[in-house]
Order: structure tokens, then sequence, then C-alpha cells
């Protein structure tokens, strides 16, 4: 019988360009309360899509392997994200194969 394995969640959502800095900050500063905690920050990151409306980027969070709740996690991050978030989150989740 195979395990249940961990999922890894992905993330994406706009924000504003003018509050990139802003919201950028308000990721690294819960990573490092995250790392405080003993959480794997390695497994958790940000990134913005090349392609975006420069004035809206498009970003996106993966919740990778090694997470203890990725899913708790992930509604954590989207507190911390909420004040920078332009309209709705777009969470899927997937397992290895």
């Amino acid at each position: 019988m195979m395990s249940a394995m961990q999922p890894e969640i992905f993330v994406y959502y706009r924000i504003r360009a003018a509050d990139s800095a802003a919201a950028l900050a308000a990721f690294r500063e819960l990573q490092e309360q995250l790392a405080a905690e003993a959480v794997p920050v390695s497994a958790l990151r940000v990134l913005q899509r090349q392609d975006s409306d420069s004035s809206l980027p498009t970003w996106m969070e993966i919740y990778g392997p090694g997470l203890s709740d990725p899913v708790g996690l992930e509604v954590r991050v989207a507190a911390a994200m909420a004040p920078f978030v332009q309209g709705l989150r777009h969470r899927e989740c997937f397992t290895a194969l």
C-alpha cells in the first residue's frame, strides 16, 4: 500500500507593481518568523511571471517538499499577503508521481 504523499502547493495572484517592494518585504519577514519556528523556509519560494503586465505582475508562491503542513502554511502566508493581492489567490495542489 502506498503512503499518502505530501502535496506541493502552487498559488498565483496579481499585485500592483507599486506594492512589489512592500509585498516582498512582508513575504521575507514571514520567512524569517518561520525560520525561527524551525520551518524549512527553503521549501517556500515566491516567483514573478516574466511575461506579466508590468503594472499588475503575477506572483507565484511555491510550497515544496519538506513542509510538515503546507496547507496550514499557505493560509498563514495568504494572511500576510492579503493587503497586496489584487483579485483572487488561485491555489493548486499536486503530489509527486
